[in-house]
């Protein structure tokens, strides 16, 4: 199985198996044109499949997936033929049914007996197949379409697709409405997208930047209504082909690039699938692992607050003493160095014996260098950070509060004369009294922060070339131009 998770390795996925009692499950498959052959059940698991059962067929074409202590997980499933002949079913609460295929023609052959479920769902896949015949062709015609750039021409043509959506939702309709509760009515209804009014009626022509208004308000709209058809208290869509798809994409397309956003959409999901234990576990491991992983600057906060909220708080009770110190131990070494924070003081000696403090440092932007003399990565990020950030911007003010993580006070002070870092407000800390590297998160090196006036943290985790382009600007706003 593949590794879904960060180095974090939160090892959460055999959390999220679904338990439902010990009356097992018993499939029968026939296929008389494939005696002696081995047919595989399988899940959908976020965008792969998985093997999960195999059916050995006697001679007559008779086999059977079977398990007397378990229940399969409620998804969809695939039963393979071959790697290029296969047929999506849906695994709900009912276990014991028959299959009957003909392996030429499985959409159009296949028959269940016991399961009016998969029935059904296989009567969808195939008005499916034709709704998709049908839109295809509209497109097809309106591409060829001579006048299509008319206005009454495209209108047409949107009444007809708006007609072959409206005849999809009504016959999802009618389905959830004969199988209430069911597997199949939450697949379904998951493939439904909320339908947004237009707008281009509601937004007076005189408003200005009138198509950005119209634009916003169906963004929002959008967003506010983009999980009506999910129903969040049912596992069926943990394994099915599109559920992660649709949430990565409304978590990078829909959510606003800013750490509360980002966090109270989590919020917003998670709390709406309290009541299902599976679909929690899951839904709490991917925004945690989606926060964690999250490389835009300052977005780490979202996943501070995640873990406050649910695993420090001891909502989260089911990973074990490890796993859940990796998680916690994570969140304490950001929350103290958060993009906007003010950075918390440090008074350290300096390399000539007295005292410095990062709190009573005056200067109109501080960089915050945390570094040692031995590290190779160092050695180059250093001399590059004295050079494209000290050079250019000390003459304004800038200054470097350079923090020394080796024990070593010869090796220092001879890296220091070397790159002539005499300007550097160089200090350290031997006795390691001063917890820097929980506050700064200082488990590799070189880290550095950019300060402003105001201590407060305004950039962390940037190359040298990315904190130069972000100094330019900050200085700008000052009215100073630096090249």
């Amino acid at each position: 199985m593949k590794k879904i998770l960060s180095p974090l390795v939160f090892c959460m996925l055999l959390t999220i198996a679904y338990k439902a009692g010990a009356q097992g499950y018993n499939i029968k498959i026939t296929v008389d044109k494939m005696p002696g052959k081995s047919i595989i059940l399988a899940n959908y698991f976020e965008g792969k499949v998985y093997a999960v059962d195999t059916a050995q067929l006697d001679n007559k074409g008779v086999g059977y997936f079977k398990d007397s202590k378990k229940k399969l997980a409620r998804g969809m499933y695939l039963l393979l033929f071959s790697n290029s002949n296969y047929f999506d079913l849906i695994m709900g609460d009912t276990q014991n049914f028959s299959i009957k295929s003909d392996t030429l023609d499985v959409l159009n052959h296949i028959e269940f007996e016991g399961s009016p479920e998969n029935t059904a769902f296989r009567d969808f896949q195939r008005f499916m197949v034709t709704q998709n015949q049908k839109s295809k062709a509209i497109r097809d015609e309106y591409d060829k379409d001579p006048n299509k750039d008319k206005e009454e021409i495209k209108k047409a043509y949107t009444a007809r697709f708006e007609q072959a959506d409206k005849e999809v939702r009504a016959y999802i309709a009618q389905m959830v409405k004969k199988f209430p509760h069911s597997a199949l009515a939450t697949f379904a209804n998951f493939t439904l997208s909320p339908e947004i009014p237009d707008f281009s009626k509601t937004v007076p022509e005189n408003t200005k930047d009138r198509e950005m208004e119209i634009r916003r308000q169906a963004y929002f709209y959008s967003k506010k209504h983009y999980w009506d058809y999910t129903n969040f208290a049912d596992s069926t869509l943990i394994r099915t082909p599109i559920f992660k798809t649709k949430l990565d994409d409304y978590f990078k397309n829909m959510v606003m690039v800013h750490p509360d956003s980002l966090y109270l959409s989590c919020v917003e999901i998670l709390e709406k699938s309290r009541p299902c234990k599976a679909m929690f576990r899951y839904l709490m491991n991917y925004c945690l692992v989606y926060t964690f992983d999250n490389k835009i600057m300052g977005m780490d906060e979202a996943f501070v607050k995640l873990g406050h909220h649910y695993y420090v708080s001891g909502i989260v009770d089911w990973l074990d003493k490890e796993q859940m110190k990796k998680i916690t131990d994570e969140v304490y070494k950001r929350q103290y160095n958060l993009l906007n924070h003010t950075a918390m003081d440090l008074r350290l000696p300096s390399l000539e014996g007295n005292w410095v403090s990062l709190s009573e440092t005056k200067a109109p932007f501080i960089l915050l260098l945390f570094w040692e003399p031995n590290c190779g990565h160092c050695k180059k990020q250093v001399p590059l950070a004295k050079k494209e950030i000290f050079e250019r911007f000390g003459p304004h003010g800038l200054k470097v509060f350079a923090v020394n993580t080796h024990t070593n006070k010869k090796e220092w002070e001879e890296f220091v004369e070397k790159h002539e870092m005499f300007d550097f407000i160089n200090c350290w800390d031997p006795n390691r009294q001063s917890n820097y590297w929980t506050i700064y998160n200082v488990f590799s090196t070189p880290v550095m922060y950019i300060l402003d006036k105001d201590k407060k943290i305004i950039a962390k985790n940037l190359a040298v070339d990315q904190m130069v382009d972000l100094l330019k600007r900050e200085y700008r706003k000052q009215g100073i131009t630096i090249e």
